[in-house]
């Protein structure tokens, strides 16, 4: 036994010194911003390459060079030229492929969306490649490449970040050890600085409250940049309001009035440039309930609205742990997001293809019937009954008071519901997820990314954040 943990440890202690030596082989501490364009219709989408920056510092984690997560909709690969040896790589989704999901495609749209990653900045000659997932799901289709050379391709040295406020929150190790948390701020003007500081910290303890973050908060590295806004808020294209703010972050994106986004992508990422990050979350001045998060871009949280920390940690979800959504009852802007005959990518989603072999088994109890009967039709009965009552109370003109009666009864129909619920605390296959009604299964009865009203994620999802969290710091 002692011989075997012997060769353990020294496996571990040698690979951790292989990758200490790549990343010394093949890079400096610096990083290289890689902006470009994703740009097409529904089926097609051609990538377009932009501008070169060297940056400070990458925050990433020279131990872990190769990503062995599958999480993401895109792949990242950087092969080193003379040797064609992969150096590098890393998962990320992007706007784009959401928006070909949408009406505006399906009808014939064409768009143009901009991307920013960031890579160690290598000392000799590469080659990129992005690769797509095909209908499989899986990275067969390189849809881009790009040959760098950092002694002769342009690469601009330039400084282009510039802010106003910067808040150091906690500070523990060196960006490579740890998991470095950026909140920048949206549409908050010179006299709101201090509502910026207060939004900060009153989020951060608040996501720190939350397992797995709670039991890893000394791994985390957060700090906040401000730039100050023209005017206070952002675009609601519902209410015909427009404001002249640093990101230009709107609400109604894709035709979904609470998915706030921006596509301003390079105002983001030169504030975003002055420190070092893993991880980046936009705080947006305003109360009207809203947010966003994309795996490997950003989250975005209304930071002033009564569900923010909700929306945070549900947002960071998607973005950090490459989470999917587990809701299926509320309107959203896709269409057939997930095919139903291929098996999400997502960690917390599946199509039960084969029930004795689920990517989260190792949670399920042996007596668990899967799939998990959970009495989904009378919930659903519940929701589509009362969103009619709903409208037709709105259409004759009834008061907020009768309105927030007629809601108050329905939470507490759905609360009692959840909380006698005899499989509440249990992991299985519960039908109803990813937009759909039928066909793709969750993990629990309820956790963050199915609905607001528990404030925890699911043995499932903690996993797959604390995975994300040890890739990034061990």
């Amino acid at each position: 036994m002692y011989r075997l943990m012997m060769i353990f440890f020294l496996g571990v202690f040698n690979f951790i010194v292989w990758g200490q030596h790549s990343h010394q082989k093949y890079f400096t501490e610096q990083a290289l911003r890689i902006d470009f364009y994703h740009v097409g219709d529904k089926e097609q989408e051609t990538i377009i390459w932009d501008h070169l920056y060297q940056e400070a510092r990458w925050a990433g984690n020279p131990h872990n060079l190769l990503d062995t997560l599958n999480l993401g909709h895109y792949l990242l690969k950087v092969y080193d030229l003379k040797t064609n040896l992969l150096i590098f790589s890393y998962g990320f989704c992007s706007l784009f492929q959401e928006w070909q999901t949408t009406n505006d495609a399906s009808e014939g749209g064409h768009k143009v969306i901009p991307t920013t990653l960031r890579i160690p900045f290598p000392l000799n000659k590469i080659q990129l490649e992005i690769l797509r997932r095909d209908k499989q799901n899986h990275f067969s289709r390189v849809i881009a490449q790009q040959i760098i050379d950092p002694q002769t391709t342009p690469i601009s040295t330039e400084s282009r970040s510039g802010y106003d406020q910067l808040l150091e929150i906690q500070k523990f190790d060196d960006p490579a050890q740890m998991v470095d948390l950026l909140f920048l701020g949206e549409g908050y003007t010179a006299e709101q600085a201090a509502d910026f500081e207060n939004d900060v910290r009153r989020l951060s303890e608040k996501l720190f409250t939350l397992e797995p973050f709670r039991s890893y908060k000394s791994k985390f590295n957060i700090f906040a940049l401000l730039t100050f806004s023209r005017e206070a808020g952002v675009d609601d294209p519902s209410q015909k309001v427009y404001k002249n703010s640093p990101f230009n972050f709107s609400f109604s994106t894709f035709g979904s009035q609470r998915y706030l986004m921006s596509t301003d992508n390079k105002s983001i990422n030169d504030l975003a440039a002055a420190l070092p990050f893993d991880v980046l979350v936009i705080l947006v001045n305003t109360d009207t309930y809203g947010g966003g998060g994309i795996y490997n871009l950003y989250t975005s949280v209304a930071a002033k609205n009564s569900y923010s920390a909700n929306v945070l940690v549900h947002e960071l979800g998607h973005s950090f742990a490459g989470l999917g959504d587990e809701y299926y009852t509320s309107d959203v802007a896709y269409l057939d997001f997930y095919p139903l005959s291929v098996e999400p990518w997502e960690p917390n989603l599946t199509i039960l293809k084969n029930p004795m072999a689920i990517k989260w088994q190792r949670f399920i109890d042996p007596e668990m019937p899967i799939p998990t009967p959970w009495d989904k039709e009378k919930y659903d009965q519940w929701n589509k009954t009362y969103q009619q009552r709903r409208s037709e109370m709105s259409k004759a003109g009834k008061s907020n008071r009768e309105l927030n009666k007629l809601r108050e009864d329905h939470e507490e129909t759905i609360n009692r519901f959840f909380d006698h619920h005899p499989y509440r605390e249990k992991i299985g296959a519960f039908e109803g997820a990813g937009y759909v009604s039928e066909g793709i299964y969750r993990p629990s009865l309820e956790c963050l990314m199915f609905s607001n009203r528990k404030f925890a994620f699911d043995r499932v999802c903690q996993h797959a954040i604390e995975r994300r969290i040890l890739f990034l710091t061990q």
